[in-house]
This record gives C-alpha cells, sequence and structure tokens, in this order.
C-alpha cells in the first residue's frame, strides 16, 4: 500500500508550488531532520541548524531544481552540520593557540600568514560590502562597538528581532566568504 501523502510529494499536483511542496516535506520530516543533525551535531547545534536548513532554502534555493524535497532537505542539514564541524574545529584550533601563547614558534607571522590574512581581509570587505547597508550597519555596531541589540534597533530604528536576523545573516555571510 502507498502513503497519498509520500505519492504526493513525489508526483505533485501542478498547481502545487516547489515551495508548498518543500514546506509540507519540511514539516513531515522535522524531527527525523532533527535526530539526524542532532547525531551529528548535539541537540542545542541541531535546533539551530533545523533552522538555518529551512532558512537557507526558503531565501536562497531555487525551487525549480527541487524534485525530490526530502533530498534536498538532507542534503542542506549534512552540509551544514559539516560546515558547523569546520568552524567549530578552527575556533578550537585558535582557542587552544591562545591559551598557550608561550608555545607558538615564532611570534611573528610568516609572509604566508600574512598573505592569508590579508586576502580573509580582502573577502571579509567584499562580503560586508555585499550586505544590505541596514544589514551591514547592524552588524558593525554589534561587532566593532559592541552595542547590544536594544541599543542597535534603537539607533537604526528597527526591531530587535530585525537586528538579531540581520546579525545573523551577515555573520552567516561573512563566514561563507572566509571559507571560501
Amino acid at each position: 500500500m502507498v502513503d497519498s501523502g509520500s505519492l504526493s510529494l513525489r508526483y505533485p499536483h501542478p498547481s502545487v508550488s516547489p515551495i508548498d511542496r518543500l514546506t509540507r516535506c519540511f514539516l513531515d520530516i522535522r524531527d527525523e531532520l532533527l535526530r539526524f543533525l542532532t547525531r551529528r551535531a548535539g541537540r542545542a547545534a541541531a535546533e539551530d541548524m533545523l533552522q538555518d536548513v529551512w532558512l537557507n532554502l526558503r531565501e536562497g534555493g531555487n525551487p525549480e531544481a527541487w524534485r525530490e524535497p526530502r533530498a534536498i532537505l538532507f542534503t542542506t542539514a549534512a552540509n551544514l552540520a559539516t560546515d558547523v564541524s569546520r568552524r567549530r574545529a578552527t575556533v578550537d584550533r585558535h582557542l587552544e593557540r591562545e591559551a598557550h601563547p608561550g608555545e607558538t614558534e615564532c611570534a611573528t607571522p610568516g609572509p604566508e600568514v600574512q598573505a592569508d590574512a590579508a586576502e580573509d581581509i580582502e573577502r571579509l570587505q567584499k562580503a560586508l560590502l555585499e550586505l544590505p547597508p541596514t544589514c551591514r550597519e547592524a552588524f558593525l555596531l554589534s561587532r566593532l562597538e559592541s552595542l547590544s541589540h536594544k541599543e542597535i534597533a534603537a539607533r537604526l530604528s528597527i526591531s530587535t528581532k530585525s537586528v538579531q536576523r540581520y546579525i545573523e545573516r551577515a555573520f552567516r555571510h561573512c563566514l561563507q566568504a572566509v571559507d571560501d
């Protein structure tokens, strides 16, 4: 016996939009995705990644290419889990270096390290310029002036929820620019 719900995901009615199919599939397999992400990254990170899976597909996905929504959701989840794992490893390496500063081989970075850092700075500058002005401003106020979300919201005349979204968007965009 074939479940009519799974049949409708594979052979949708022509009037059902790809976004609606994705939404339905996401809601149907949300718990499965959460378990998958929890095994890869832990419960706390899994909840955030699940939200990011949804946001990434809704904001930047190509609905016309979504033939199998379930596969798209799991692939996106796996890619995000891999990204998070890589970032954690990078952060752990940096924290380890900071925890043992006397154990560094050389106090002055070599030319290769300096060139890599200069390239990273250029990529970050470019990434920041690609952001919408309000998003960029919220991010910079948060990071450079250490303002709270409430202070940024007051300064930019937007809600604190918008400030949070802008900062998250800018942070993801900058991390992606450096990782590329």
